[in-house]
C-alpha cells in the first residue's frame, strides 16, 4: 500500500472521528465520497466503485461508532430505553438495505447521496427541524422507525445520526441525549450492515485485492486506527464548544461535498 494512500485513510480517520463525536453522526457523509475519488484514483472497476466506498464507510463506523458510544455513555447520555427497540428494527433494516443497495446502478446510488448531502448541509445551515411534532414512542413504532433507519442508513453508507438524531428529539430526549443514543445506534447500523456487504460480494470477481466483500481492508484499517482516538475529542468538543461556527464550516463542507459527487 502507498503512503499516500495510508496517509489519506488516516486523516479521513480523524476527521470522521471528530464528526461521530460531535454531531452523533457515523463519519460515513465524510467518508464515502473521500473513498469514491480515493478509489477512482487507484484504478478500480467503476462497476463497484460506490458500493465499496459505501461498504467500506459503514465497517469503519464499526470502530467509530464504539470508540463515540463510550465517550457518550461515560457522560450518561445514553437512553437505553429508547435505544435497545430501535437497535432492534435496525439489525433488520441495515442488512436489508446493504443487499438492495448492491443490486443498484452506481451512478443512481452517486446521485442519491449527492442529493442527500445536499439536503442535510441545507437542513444544518437553517437549522431546519426535521421532526416538529412529539413523537409517543411504543415498542412497535421504535422497531419500525429503526428498520427504516438502518435500511437509508446502510444504503448512504452513514450511522444514521442524521435520521436517529430528530427522531429521539422528537420523542422527548434532550439534544444531548439524542446525540448519545444516537451514536449508540450507529453500531449496529455498522455492524449488520458490514455483515450484508460482505455477504453480498463474496462471488463478485471484479473486487480488488484485500477486499473482502465490498469491504476495502487497507482503508478500514487506516480509517479505523485514527478514528477511534479523535471519536472522545469529538465528544468532548460537543458538551463544551459552541456550534455556530462548526455548523456552517459542516454545511459548507456538505456542500462542497455535494457538488463533487454530482460531477465526478
Amino acid at each position: 500500500m502507498m503512503f499516500d494512500e495510508i496517509f489519506i485513510f488516516g486523516a479521513l480517520g480523524i476527521l470522521a472521528g471528530l464528526l461521530a463525536g460531535m454531531f452523533g453522526i457515523g463519519g460515513g457523509l465524510i467518508m464515502v465520497p473521500v473513498l469514491i475519488g480515493t478509489f477512482i484514483n487507484l484504478g478500480f472497476a467503476d462497476e463497484i466503485i460506490i458500493q465499496l466506498a459505501i461498504g467500506t464507510a459503514i465497517s469503519c463506523i464499526i470502530f467509530t461508532g464504539l470508540s463515540s458510544a463510550n465517550a457518550h455513555r461515560k457522560k450518561n447520555s445514553i437512553d437505553f430505553n429508547q435505544f435497545k427497540p430501535v437497535a432492534t428494527g435496525i439489525i433488520f433494516g441495515a442488512f436489508a438495505g446493504a443487499l438492495f443497495a448492491v443490486q443498484i446502478k452506481g451512478v443512481i446510488l452517486k446521485l442519491s447521496i449527492a442529493v442527500f448531502v445536499l439536503l442535510v448541509g441545507l437542513q444544518i445551515l437553517f437549522d431546519i427541524n426535521i421532526t416538529s411534532k412529539k413523537i409517543n414512542p411504543n415498542k412497535p413504532k421504535s422497531i419500525f422507525a429503526g428498520s427504516i433507519i438502518g435500511f437509508l442508513s446502510s444504503i448512504l453508507g452513514i450511522g444514521g445520526g442524521t435520521f436517529s438524531v430528530p427522531y429521539f428529539k422528537a420523542s422527548g430526549s434532550s439534544l444531548t441525549t439524542a446525540i448519545g443514543t444516537s451514536a449508540a445506534c450507529g453500531v449496529p447500523i455498522a455492524i449488520f450492515g458490514t455483515l450484508g456487504y460482505i455477504i453480498a460480494g463474496i462471488n463478485v470477481d471484479i473486487l480488488p485485492n484485500m477486499s473482502f466483500g465490498y469491504i476495502y481492508i487497507p482503508a478500514v484499517l487506516g480509517v479505523s486506527i485514527t478514528s477511534i482516538f479523535a471519536a472522545k475529542y469529538g465528544a468532548d468538543l460537543a458538551h463544551y464548544l459552541s456550534q455556530t461556527a462548526l455548523k456552517r464550516l459542516m454545511a459548507s463542507w456538505f456542500f462542497i461535498v455535494s457538488i463533487y459527487m454530482f460531477i465526478v
